[in-house]
């Protein structure tokens, strides 16, 4: 093999890795650290205004505590779906009678 070929290969590769490393790190999502108070009060506004785009009423404020609350969720232990899932089949519930219109509690 020639020199100038082996040169070729190495700058090839090169390009290959810088390539998919920027792939790689270009689609990764940021974290909600990468997101500063300044920032987060820019997404709560344009939140606002996408709900108000669509209808609803959802002041900035609200939105900022909420991303706040969905951060401290973020930061905190998984929550265990099962018990979740068996807690709701356990609890009571409204059912409406057919026979005579009303509605019971069943529990």
């Amino acid at each position: 093999m020639n020199d100038g070929f082996a040169w070729w290969l190495v700058v090839l590769g090169i390009a290959i890795g810088v390539g998919l490393s920027w792939l790689v790190l270009g689609r990764l999502p940021r974290a909600e650290a990468d997101i500063d108070e300044d920032e987060r009060a820019l997404e709560a506004a344009w939140i606002s205004g996408a709900v108000g785009d669509y209808g609803g009423v959802a002041p900035p404020a609200l939105v900022e505590e909420i991303l706040e609350l969905h951060e401290h969720y973020l930061q905190g232990p998984a929550l265990d779906l099962e018990a979740h899932r068996d807690r709701d089949s356990d609890e009571a519930f409204d059912e409406a009678d057919p026979a005579d219109g009303a509605v019971r509690s069943r529990r």
